[in-house]
């Protein structure tokens, strides 16, 4: 099929080589000549283009994420058929994120690696907002721009293909194992928490070089997800751990809530390392420098020992707002099961007067307002 497609020319389009495949598609490499330049051409299977369900669903999910428009999404140029293989044309990128850890370009900077991890929870947070669920969350997904831009592929293109046909048959999950959430490994319902835990997967890929679970059985595989515990940081990168806790978390409810939430947790990250390298330490050089002119200089060995001594106090408050934060969230958790399992109005009204924003406000307010009108029915 490769060979004889490669041959053709698809509405213009002219074919240059293949970029690759896998288990339902080809990527070529091609070149638009009305606009002088180079595309990718991503055609399906044979075995899929059959199945007319497959077929109307992949067209319509390309169409619909050709609508995305954000800074850090692939951009689709066209969808169709071609003869009897129906394709996708979309922006030509060369360099991916999995090509930069394979060469450990960002194995030692994880200040790099958490603002690569954002700007995929800025592209997620955008395609959750219109009902988009990515479910393939991996480095083979991501990729980069001359500039430097980072972009999210396969939006719409995964979830058309789980839609229908014999590609979703009961108890089959579909995504990429090594990076799938514990609720995707049983083909359960998924939300933004399953890719929030991809992504997690990922921020441990690019800071150590492979993923937390090594295993070619597939069933050992997602019982290491199901039920392992969450992978440690090398030592060097301990700051992060907290973070890495919130986005794999076994259970969804134990996760952060959205990318919001995710975004945030990632600029304190970024924060405290920018504040590490220009912020107290640059102010004690500026004022020893200033001191020097008029007392002498200091020693080599207090100025490191000053250094130290505020890089820690830096740690030691990191680590204490973490655990004070984690301590508020065991605590409303424990108020919501107490409001849950009493089912009352005081119980509820006295959950949402000490947390009025809290994590489960939303069904507090539901279950209350039910309370009220007298119905039966309860809101879980």
């Amino acid at each position: 099929m490769a060979t004889s497609f490669m041959q053709e020319n698809i509405k213009g389009y002219s074919i240059k080589k293949q970029l690759g495949f896998g288990g339902m598609s080809r990527v070529y490499l091609a070149y638009d000549p009305k606009l002088k330049r180079n595309i990718a051409i991503k055609v399906l299977s044979p075995s899929y283009s059959a199945d007319k369900r497959v077929t109307k669903r992949f067209v319509k999910e390309a169409r619909t994420a050709a609508q995305l428009q954000h800074s850090n999404i692939i951009s689709i140029y066209d969808v169709g058929k071609f003869r009897d293989q129906y394709y996708i044309a979309m922006e030509y990128l060369k360099e991916g994120l999995k090509d930069k850890i394979n060469k450990g370009n960002l194995k030692n900077d994880p200040e790099a690696t958490l603002k690569i991890v954002k700007k995929i929870a800025e592209a997620l947070l955008y395609a959750h907002k219109k009902g988009f669920i990515h479910r393939d969350i991996k480095p083979d997904n991501v990729m980069f721009r001359d500039d430097g831009t980072l972009i999210l592929l396969d939006f719409g293109i995964v979830k058309a293909l789980r839609s229908e046909s014999n590609l979703t048959r009961t108890g089959m999950s579909v995504g990429t194992p090594k990076y799938m959430s514990p609720e995707q490994m049983r083909a359960k319902k998924v939300d933004e928490r399953s890719d929030i835990y991809s992504l997690g997967i990922v921020l441990y890929e690019i800071l150590t070089g492979a993923a937390p679970y090594k295993t070619d059985d597939l069933i050992t595989l997602a019982m290491k997800h199901a039920q392992g515990p969450v992978p440690e940081l090398p030592r060097k990168y301990e700051f992060i751990q907290p973070l890495l806790n919130k986005m794999i978390a076994k259970k969804p409810s134990e996760r952060v809530r959205d990318c919001e939430g995710l975004i945030r947790l990632i600029d304190a990250l970024l924060y405290r390392i920018k504040n590490q390298r220009t912020g107290s330490v640059r102010k004690y050089e500026r004022g020893t420098e200033k001191a020097g002119s008029k007392r002498g200089k200091m020693s080599n060995k207090s100025l490191t020992g000053l250094i130290f001594a505020l890089i820690l106090i830096t740690v030691l408050l990191t680590a204490s707002i973490f655990l004070i934060r984690e301590a508020n969230i065991k605590r409303e958790h424990s108020s919501w099961e107490k409001a849950k399992e009493a089912k009352t109005i005081p119980e509820m009204e006295k959950y949402l007067e000490n947390y009025p924003d809290g994590i489960y406000s939303e069904q507090a307010k539901k279950i209350l307002n039910n309370l009220k009108k007298g119905n039966q029915k309860i809101l879980n």
